[in-house]
Formats: structure tokens, C-alpha cells, sequence
């Protein structure tokens, strides 16, 4: 039975003050770090500054501001969760970065920055803001399940920009440098789509395939789960086990290019030709552990029995919820091997 104590966050409050803040973000190396590859980037500046501006004049009227929440990290430097916005609005206006703009109430400081309002530098260096601090002492669960109730709003983080938050590592280093691989950075998306990638789906799409590897006896139908355990237990492997793994996903991608080339992980019967998540789990788990002479010797067939697959009534019942039920991620890999195996005899 799960203990009660590992439900509970483990936290504390604080009141840092505006002056505190900017110095911790500013000082070298950061004590506290706003990183810009898991939260979204700077906001406020989309149509101007008079966002910004009407924070910092918020805080000039001293209206109690929501708390903000970071994460210790296991080298005591202190990660934001929540307050992302806030805290980059008063470092920027803090270094001279914008001027007020768009001010209602006081009016005599617009076009001013901050080296330039005189007694309410002050002020502002003062004002203090609540931060919630969830101690290292949390578990990895825990605190990204924090993660995601607050990133709940319009600008909500991926499971994988909270993945990549807490389970920062060699592993996590590996993901971000293979999801630079063409295929990857551009899978599903169309010659012609303006559609942009800006969630770490690359790296997830990765991260799928090493996971995936793995035995499925404690599969519980959630995908995300398995993804965060996986993070979560191989956070930081050895050099030699990291070159492993570079080394079965580059293989693994290659050999599905050379027997398929620009139609990798589609179905080619269907006339509207997409790239599916689906076939690539399939072909990358089965490609992992074929040779490159099969591959060669065999990859017209092989591409042959890939659309006798597609069409195959028991595989499409698959693709019909429950797309990464346990059994549906058996039962097609049943189905493939069945259909690989008339090669080998």
C-alpha cells in the first residue's frame, strides 16, 4: 500500500523580494533558473510592452500578486514551475530591456525604464512576491504532477517539456540530440504545412522508441506513464550504455530509410499518404533487432508484406481505441512478425 507521506508535497514559503529575484536569475552560474528550453517562451512582448508594463505598474499599486512555484534541484539551485512570465517581466524591465507603456494610473511614468523612475526603483526592489518551494527531498512524481496541474491554463506544458524539466540528465541530453535527426524534426508534418514543432515532440518521439524496447509486463495502458518511468529510472546511464542507445536508434532509423525510404511509417494504400506514430513504434521495435544483411537482401519483400499488413482487418481493428492498449501494441506486433517470418522461411 502506498504510504501516505509520498501523496503530500514537501514545500515551503517564502517571500523573495523583487531585488533578491533578479539578482538570483542574474547571478553566475543562475541560483535560480527560468529555462527556456521546458517553458514557453517570453510572452509578454507578442504586441509590445504595455503587457509587461501594466505587471510592473501592478506591482507599483501593490496588488497581491499570485505565488510563484520552483522546484529545488538536486544541486540546490532553485527551477521555475509557475511564474515563468513574472519573473523574466521584472529581470527585463530590471536591465533597462523596456519602457512602460499603456499605463492607467501612473501616467508620469510612461516611456520611462527602470533607470529612469527615480524613488520607485526602490519601491519595486522591495516589493516582495510568495514563492512556493517544493524541496528536492519530493519525489520525481510529485513534483510533475505540480507541473501539470499548474500548466493547466492557456499556455500548457507537453508531458515531455515536464519530462525534460525533471529528469534532467544524460538520457534527457540523448533525446534532444537525436530528435535533431531530419526524419524526426520533420515527422508528420507536410511539404507545405506551416505547422511547427515547439512542445519537444521530436524528443518524445524518441524517447517512445527506447521505451517501447523494454519489457511490457508493467504496461498499464497509459503511454505517458510508462514514458515518465522510463525517464524517471534511466535518467543518468553510462557513457557506454548511452553510445548503446545512440547507436540502436540510429540503426533501427537506417534500416527502416533503406527499405522504405520517403515512405518510412506510412501506409501506402491509404491516398492520403501520413506519416503514423503508430507504424513507427511498430517498424523501429522490429527493425531494433534485425540485421542490416536481412535488411538489404530482403527489403523489397519486406516492403511487400508492410502493405499486406496495413490491410490486414485484424490490424486496423487495432487502430480503433485504445490505440496504445496493451494488447493493440501485441496483437500488431504479432501481426508483423507473423508476416516477417515468411521471409525468413
Amino acid at each position: 500500500m502506498e504510504n501516505n507521506d509520498t501523496k503530500v508535497l514537501n514545500l515551503y514559503p517564502i517571500d523573495y523580494p523583487f531585488e533578491t529575484l533578479v539578482g538570483r536569475v542574474n547571478s553566475k552560474p543562475p541560483k535560480l533558473i527560468l529555462n527556456p528550453d521546458f517553458q514557453r517562451k517570453y510572452k509578454w512582448d507578442k504586441e509590445g510592452w504595455e503587457r509587461a508594463s501594466r505587471f510592473i505598474e501592478s506591482c507599483l499599486m501593490r496588488i497581491p500578486l499570485p505565488a510563484c512555484y520552483f522546484a529545488e534541484t538536486d544541486d540546490g539551485k532553485q527551477l521555475v514551475i509557475d511564474g515563468v512570465q513574472r519573473i523574466t517581466t521584472i529581470s527585463k524591465f530590471f536591465n533597462d530591456e523596456f519602457a512602460l507603456e499603456g499605463l492607467s494610473t501612473f501616467k508620469e511614468l510612461e516611456g520611462k525604464k527602470f533607470s529612469e523612475i527615480g524613488d520607485y526603483q526602490n519601491e519595486l526592489e522591495s516589493t516582495t512576491i510568495r514563492c512556493i518551494i517544493l524541496r528536492k527531498e519530493n519525489p520525481k512524481f510529485l513534483i510533475q504532477e505540480i507541473f501539470s496541474r499548474l500548466n493547466q491554463g492557456a499556455v500548457s506544458l507537453s508531458n515531455q517539456e515536464i519530462r525534460h524539466a525533471i529528469y534532467q540528465g544524460k538520457l534527457d541530453d540523448l533525446l534532444s540530440e537525436l530528435a535533431k535527426t531530419n526524419l524526426i524534426k520533420e515527422f508528420g508534418i507536410g511539404q507545405n504545412s506551416q505547422r511547427e514543432k515547439n512542445s519537444l515532440e521530436g524528443e518524445e518521439q524518441v524517447l517512445r522508441f527506447f521505451a517501447l524496447q523494454e519489457d511490457l509486463s508493467e504496461y498499464q495502458d497509459k503511454l505517458n506513464k510508462f514514458l515518465d518511468k522510463y525517464m524517471e529510472q534511466n535518467q543518468n546511464p553510462s557513457e557506454e550504455r548511452i553510445s548503446e542507445l545512440r547507436e540502436l536508434f540510429n540503426s533501427s532509423l537506417q534500416r527502416v530509410l533503406t527499405v522504405f525510404g520517403d515512405e518510412a511509417f506510412i501506409d501506402v494504400n491509404k491516398d492520403r499518404k501520413r506519416q503514423s506514430m503508430v507504424y513507427y513504434d511498430l517498424l523501429m521495435w522490429s527493425f531494433s533487432e534485425k540485421s542490416d544483411k536481412f535488411i538489404e537482401l530482403n527489403k523489397s519483400e519486406i516492403r511487400e508484406k508492410f502493405k499486406e499488413l496495413c490491410a490486414n482487418e485484424e490490424l486496423q481493428r487495432t487502430l480503433s481505441g485504445g490505440l496504445q492498449n496493451k494488447s493493440s501494441i501485441l496483437k500488431r506486433r504479432e501481426l508483423w512478425e507473423n508476416k516477417l517470418d515468411e521471409i525468413d522461411g
